[in-house]
């Protein structure tokens, strides 16, 4: 009896371990997508001109973060709007729209090994 008792408890235990695994497999992607907008709304604010920029730049990369969600590059787009707003936007250069963030970034040389991952990644 002891035996299908401790037989009973270890096919529970996997079956816990399971089911905790795949529901911390599902977070992080939700989280992900999540702080990717927060990061645009970081590199917005940062890297915008004035309002009416601030809300295009907000707009297109929360578009392009679209499509970065869709081919598993959330990770590689943090990183590069983390570089953005870290490293190039804040020391007084300012721009209209995110393209001219990638620009800038370029004319600076900052950000670059970011920009080529994401590039590369497919959903840039």
């Amino acid at each position: 009896m002891s035996r299908r008792l401790l037989g009973s408890l270890a096919i529970a235990a996997v079956g816990v371990l399971t089911a905790c695994k795949d529901k911390g497999a599902a977070a992080p992607t939700q989280g992900s997508a999540a702080d990717l907008d927060k990061r645009c709304e970081l590199v917005a604010k940062a890297c915008g001109d004035k309002a009416k920029h601030v809300e295009k730049i907000l707009d297109e990369c929360k578009q392009a973060a679209k499509k970065q969600v869709a081919a598993s590059c959330t990770d590689k787009a943090i990183a590069t709007y983390d570089c953005y707003v870290k490293d190039l936007c804040g020391n007084g250069d300012k721009v209209w729209a995110l393209q001219d963030v990638r620009v800038l970034a370029d004319r600076h040389g900052k950000c670059v090994a970011e920009q080529t991952t994401l590039g590369t990644c497919g959903g840039n």
